[in-house]
């Protein structure tokens, strides 16, 4: 060893000896700096460390050797089944989310992995950024510093298809962007209970003033609550302030419409109802808005017409509740619609159908179905009437009338029934030929007696006119036997003939100012 610095003495001057060892020294000194400086940020506890449910709050606590400010962003991994990537640490299927300090910008990891989404969300706002496992919540979101200490909570929520047990990792930034390494370490687990999942809607986009949309869900317990769909302005908005939120429960089919302000929903409406539901953005209908089940699906078809002040691109986002009240919102965007400047509303109004009417035989009545059918949002009282038209000049036409009340409360489809009425032919009067032959018999009697008292010639006279006068006596009770005699007509009369043919009943209906009529075809036999 002394011989070793022997020659290095000899060969090497002592000016670079000491050189060397001051550049010994400050390599030792940047080694042990970094050491300490990646392991400067450290993650101290996350709460809950457990637990289950279909959203939570996840506050994570992260420290730094000198200064909050070391810490420039926090990370939060919840994982299914798997640590996150060594390389990348975005892997794919999960919900990672990453908090900026200096500017509140919280990210989320894409579906595909590797990258986070361009879509971002700012903390103590009203937005949201998704994918297809979980949704965080910037409203609910915050961070607060103590001493050299940073809390960052998430508020997530979580999706059906990322249901199961999930394990938790933290990972912190400094200023520099360097990370702790350490980032295998599990700091909790959580068990996603979510059921209620938004699929996909049709259609996904388009343009117009009103749609039927077809709003697609999973149930994985098949016990959903509710169901929403929400069509709003900006990307950002859930609060639901001018926008068109629809809710349907579907125990009891109650259509429900969120306020202008987007703080509450009003009185419900029932599936089928007349009666809709408006607020400044949109009006959902009764008739045609329902829901079918099929095994863990639930698919509810949403009919809405659009206001003009509504104009313009809205994203499609929808969520659920399942039975425990629980809400499963993921406000995934499933797609855009183009509200376009609606068609002018009609007036209410009414309309009147009928069926046809056959009478197999005169005297025989028959009847008619009259269907009221209300548009337009009508709601009101119809007063029914009821008019036989048939050829000219007839004599005993069919008459009509209504069974029950002749004025109808409509507030949806409604039926009444009409009756036609016709009288067969009357019996028929005779003259009685008796009275005639009495009279004939008399004249040639009264001729018999006075034959031989007479005078000759006027014997033969008053005989000849006898003669006439029964002859004229017997024609008359014979025609009498084929002449029909029909009683005249009066009110309430049942001894009216209604003559075989075509005719035509005209039935209107009156509410208000609002007329119409329909007419009804009877073929009397």
């Amino acid at each position: 060893m002394n011989n070793s610095y022997v020659f290095i003495s000899t060969f090497w001057p002592r000016s670079a000896v000491k050189l060397s060892h001051m550049v010994a020294v400050l390599f030792m000194a940047l080694s042990v700096a970094l050491t300490v400086h990646a392991q400067s940020i450290n993650p101290v506890s996350i709460s809950p460390s457990s637990g289950s449910g279909s959203e939570q709050p996840f506050t994570a606590t992260y420290t730094g050797p000198n200064s909050e400010m070391d810490v420039q962003s926090l990370s939060l991994f919840i994982m299914n089944g798997v640590a996150p990537d060594s390389e990348s640490g975005l892997s794919a299927n999960e919900c990672i989310l990453n908090y900026t300090i200096s500017s509140g910008v919280i990210q989320l990891v894409q579906d595909a992995g590797g990258a986070f989404l361009s879509t971002t969300a700012i903390a103590g706002t009203a937005q949201t950024v998704s994918n297809s496992q979980c949704t965080v919540l910037a409203n609910l979101s915050s961070v607060t510093t103590s001493g050299n200490s940073v809390t960052v909570t998430f508020y997530v929520t979580f999706t059906a298809v990322f249901r199961g047990a999930k394990q938790l990792y933290l990972l912190a930034g400094n200023q520099k962007d360097d990370i702790n390494t350490d980032l295998l370490t599990q700091v909790g687990s959580y068990n996603v209970t979510a059921s209620v999942s938004s699929l996909s809607i049709f259609p996904s986009s388009g343009s117009g003033s009103e749609q039927t949309f077809t709003a697609l869900y999973s149930d994985t317990t098949n016990h959903i609550e509710s169901a929403f769909l929400n069509l709003k302005s900006s990307a950002n908005n859930t609060s639901a302030a001018n926008a068109c939120k629809l809710r349907y429960d579907l125990g009891t089919t109650d259509i429900f419409l969120v306020n202008d302000a987007g703080t509450d929903y009003g009185s419900p409406i029932t599936s089928g109802s007349a009666t809709p539901l408006s607020n400044r953005q949109c009006t959902v209908y009764g008739i045609g808005t329902s829901a079918t089940t099929f095994g863990n699906y639930v698919v509810v078809y949403f009919n809405v017409s659009f206001a003009t002040e509504f104009e313009g691109e809205k994203e499609m986002t929808m969520g659920g509740v399942d039975e425990t009240g629980t809400p499963s919102f993921s406000n995934r965007s499933v797609g855009t619609y183009t509200v376009n400047a609606p068609r002018p509303t009609p007036a209410p109004n009414f309309t009147l159908t009928n069926t046809a009417v056959s009478v197999a035989q005169v005297g025989l009545p028959a009847t008619s179905t009259i269907t009221i059918t209300p548009g337009g949002g009508f709601i009101g009282s119809v007063a029914l009437t009821c008019t036989v038209i048939g050829p000219a000049m007839l004599v005993d036409p069919p008459t009509c009338a209504f069974i029950g009340p002749t004025t109808l409360s409509v507030t949806a489809e409604t039926t009444a029934t009409l009756v036609v009425n016709t009288t067969a032919a009357p019996a028929m009067a005779f003259h009685n030929p008796l009275q005639q032959i009495i009279v004939a018999a008399g004249s040639i009697t009264v001729a018999a007696l006075l034959f031989p008292v007479l005078p000759i010639r006027r014997r033969w006279q008053t005989l000849l006119s006898l003669l006439m006068l029964a002859i004229i006596a017997g024609a008359a009770g014979c025609g009498a036997i084929n002449s029909r005699v029909i009683a005249p007509i009066g009110p309430g009369t049942t001894n009216a003939r209604t003559a075989p043919g075509n005719y035509i009943v005209a039935v209107t209906g009156t509410s208000g100012a609002t007329t119409t009529t329909t007419a009804v075809s009877v073929t009397v036999k």
